[in-house]
């Protein structure tokens, strides 16, 4: 579910939801491979002395569609609570999306991607025909370019980069039409009418991300999220505590799990909407708070500014993402 270690999901994402026909009707679908990434990744921040008692501020990689941290290494399990946001959509002319999620591998270990990404969370996207039609010519190379070059990691970066310029570009057209057709007939107004759904959904990448059709989530509910692996299987569980309902998915795969993630995903070279800040709590890796480990920042590249995570709180189980 994003970039550098991730990738772009909407084909498949929209599907599920009322402008996926148009996706489907004029994209084929495809699943799209975590694109290299963009630098090297820092070296981590070394960890605090026994006892001590301070926020840790760990190193960043810029750039990307993912907001949060990681940790590589050898894993078990990966845990944490968030409150789902309230989202104000604001940019017709794009896709907006804000994913908060847990999960294992995904990332670049020794300059190859940890697969298969075993994660689940939840979704708020933000989505007009107007936006989803702009948001398919650049959906449309990265797709070949997944058919095509995939295993040639500079091609492949470059074909990302030209399908991120083309929905900068294109998107900026549509939303600059919006703001004269929507307000000015009754076709523009439904081409540009940007509505927000909500989803709960699990993904064991590379097969598509798979939603859980019978649940949602609102504003202000409180989510816990789990991915743990046993040696043969990972089994991924989201609860939403304020609804009382849980969701469990095992998925067979007998792969370690190399990294561990906590992240809030947004949208491939787009605007952010705006959103309630998100705050990471009870963070748990191994049963081990956050800064047991050597964790690396992401931060989101948005077209409307740069979204990265907060320090880590002193006990190293909690961190807050902010737009």
């Amino acid at each position: 579910m994003a970039t550098t270690p991730g990738r772009t999901r909407i084909p498949s994402r929209l599907a599920a939801s009322v402008v996926g026909a148009i996706v489907v009707l004029l994209v084929s679908p495809s699943l799209v491979p975590a694109q290299a990434a963009p630098e090297p990744a820092p070296k981590p921040a070394p960890k605090s002395p026994p006892g001590a008692k301070s926020e840790q501020t760990p190193p960043r990689i810029r750039g990307t569609n993912w907001a949060g941290y990681v940790v590589t290494g050898s894993f078990k399990s990966v845990s944490a609570e968030w409150v789902e946001p309230e989202v104000t959509c604001s940019d017709t002319g794009v896709i907006q999306r804000v994913v908060p999620w847990v999960g294992l591998n995904g990332t670049l270990v020794n300059g190859k991607q940890a697969l298969p990404l075993m994660q689940t969370g939840s979704e708020a996207i933000c989505v007009s025909p107007a936006g989803a039609l702009a948001s398919l010519p650049g959906l449309a190379v990265v797709n070949v370019a997944s058919a095509t070059v995939a295993d040639n990691p500079a091609w492949f970066r470059n074909a990302v980069k030209a399908a991120q310029s083309m929905n900068s570009q294109i998107g900026q057209v549509a939303s600059d039409g919006c703001a004269v057709l929507g307000t000015g007939s009754a076709q523009g107004a439904a081409m540009c009418a940007q509505q927000a759904y909500r989803m709960a959904l699990w993904e064991a990448y590379p097969a598509n991300p798979v939603i859980y059709p019978d649940v949602s989530s609102n504003p202000g509910d409180t989510m816990r999220a789990s991915v743990s692996f046993d040696g043969r299987a990972y089994t991924m569980t989201l609860a939403n505590v304020t609804q009382n309902w849980t969701r469990t998915t095992v998925a067979e795969s007998d792969a370690p799990a190399l990294s561990a993630e906590i992240i809030v995903e947004g949208q491939l070279n787009s605007a952010l909407p705006t959103f309630s800040p998100i705050t990471f709590t009870n963070v748990r890796i191994d049963g081990k708070p956050l800064t047991a480990f050597e964790p690396v920042g992401y931060s989101i590249g948005a077209t409307n500014g740069e979204l990265g995570p907060g320090p880590i709180n002193e006990n190293g189980t909690s961190f807050t993402i902010a737009k």
